[in-house]
């Protein structure tokens, strides 16, 4: 049976066994999500892609095209130089979410969040093999530290710079809007 119509009989038991989807759509996102994959193929092209999309959209795992911004989509872009503070504001009010522990809930991916005291901010993304990557700005998207170490923790990873360590959000599917 084609998988799509294996999710859609899914689908159909759901609403059958449950009764409230009327007045309460579900989240059935687990039939179509994946957790993201680090493929730097996919983000490190020598046209639009690389060039155009930062640290952020790789976190978020959403190409914009824009060299998105924490807060800029949802009008709460936060203040030069960034802070902590300042960047994570401007990230929740983007949608992201904190991170309650270990994992994110189902249909998210976790996050971490890094400054350069009174220069930059940068994102670390946890893939589907449970260690992290990242892509510097308009450089290529990389699992690895400045100490060219595959990255399993973004706290004790060689980090450069980025000497503040702001924390961990989730990243939820179609729950995250960012320019």
């Amino acid at each position: 049976m084609p998988m799509i119509l294996m999710k859609m009989e899914a689908f159909q038991y759901l609403q059958i066994v449950t009764g409230y989807f009327e007045s309460r759509p579900p989240n059935l996102c687990f039939l179509f999500w994946k957790h993201p994959v680090y493929e730097p193929e996919k983000w490190n092209d020598s046209t639009t892609i690389r060039w155009y999309n930062n640290c952020y959209n790789y976190a978020c795992n959403e190409q914009t095209n824009t060299f998105a911004q924490p807060g800029k989509a949802s009008g709460n872009m936060y203040d030069y130089p960034p802070t902590c503070s300042g960047v994570s504001d401007g990230a929740l009010s983007d949608g992201l979410k904190e991170s309650p522990g270990d994992r994110c809930g189902s249909c998210c991916h976790k996050v971490a969040l890094v400054i350069w005291p009174g220069w930059d901010y940068h994102w670390y993304r946890q893939d589907s093999d449970g260690k992290w990557s990242h892509k510097p700005g308009s450089t290529e998207a990389t699992n690895l530290d400045n100490s060219y170490n595959e990255i399993t923790d973004p706290e004790t990873a060689d980090r450069g710079g980025y000497t503040e360590f702001c924390g961990y959000f989730c990243v939820c599917h179609n729950k995250v809007e960012i320019e």
